[in-house]
């Protein structure tokens, strides 16, 4: 079975059971929780370890029961180290149910609520029955301007940009 499958077999259970935003929820937990747990990644697929004992190991988990019978599954296979790359096919298919376009803005400086209003003004038309999330970090090399990312693409209207596209034009 493909990555892309065990994170469709996810979406369509908590499809059916009316909780897409909550196993988002706790799926954003469980991989922020295990970026610092690579030993429990690497106990839940030896194959030294039975599953009796980890899934007693994953009950212990505070989620909910498909979540949990998601990552039992993994274990089983031993496939808990796909974890991540399951999340990030997870995550587009829960944002387009959930008709959000999450864009990545990068600035020199902090963006105020204002100009913050005004991008979302300009970018809105694009992104047609999309609510827009911004997720702004602060980039010093930037110099100037904005970048802003979506889906692998960018829109760079940065000084830093300018500047290279100047000095490749010399």
């Amino acid at each position: 079975m493909s990555i892309s499958n065990y994170a469709k077999a996810l979406y369509q259970i908590a499809k059916d059971n009316d909780n897409i935003n909550l196993i988002t929820f706790q799926f954003g937990e469980f991989k922020n929780l295990m970026s610092d747990q690579q030993g429990w990644i690497l106990m839940m697929d030896s194959p030294m370890m039975n599953l009796s004992e980890k899934i007693k190991m994953i009950d212990i988990l505070n989620y909910d029961v498909s979540f949990l019978s998601f990552i039992k599954m993994l274990a089983k296979k031993r496939l808990v180290h796909l974890y991540l790359e399951i999340y990030e096919e997870w995550i587009h298919m829960a944002r387009a149910f959930q008709n959000i376009a999450h864009l990545h803005i990068y600035s020199a400086k902090p963006i105020t609520e204002k100009q913050e209003a005004s991008l979302r003004k300009v970018i809105q038309p694009r992104f047609p029955n999309q609510k827009l999330e911004f997720h702004i970090t602060i980039d010093e090399h930037l110099l100037g301007g904005i970048k802003i990312v979506h889906q692998g693409q960018s829109l760079d209207r940065s000084i830093a940009r300018e500047i290279k596209e100047l000095y490749t034009t010399i």
